[in-house]
């Protein structure tokens, strides 16, 4: 068989089930970061301390932010997959009255 079939069903129903899990993943980091925040600074306020709680916040600042970052661009993913699905049906309907039309002219 040469080409491809899609469905556009089962597209939109795999963006959604990844629309899903990014926003699932979402919600479990924000409620990791105050998880991690209510510790406070565990590593005290004298010299190496602040030095070790100037490290962690920024590394751990940064992380995170990679981190919702990339479960964001998943769940825009998933709303990518939605919309080619809307895009496949749309043509496929446009196709369609295109060769009814045609059967039309022709008799």
């Amino acid at each position: 068989m040469n080409g491809f079939e899609v469905e556009p069903a089962l597209l939109r129903s795999g963006g959604d089930e990844v629309i899903g899990a990014a926003e699932r993943f979402i919600g479990q980091l924000e409620s990791f970061e105050a998880r991690m925040q209510g510790y406070g600074e565990p590593w005290g306020a004298d010299d190496i301390g602040s030095l070790i709680g100037i490290a962690y916040t920024e590394a751990s600042t940064w992380v995170l932010d990679c981190i919702g970052v990339a479960a964001e661009e998943i769940g825009s993913a998933g709303s990518d997959l939605t919309k080619m699905a809307d895009n496949f049906e749309l043509v496929e309907d446009a196709a369609a009255g295109a060769l009814r039309d045609i059967q039309g002219m022709l008799g």
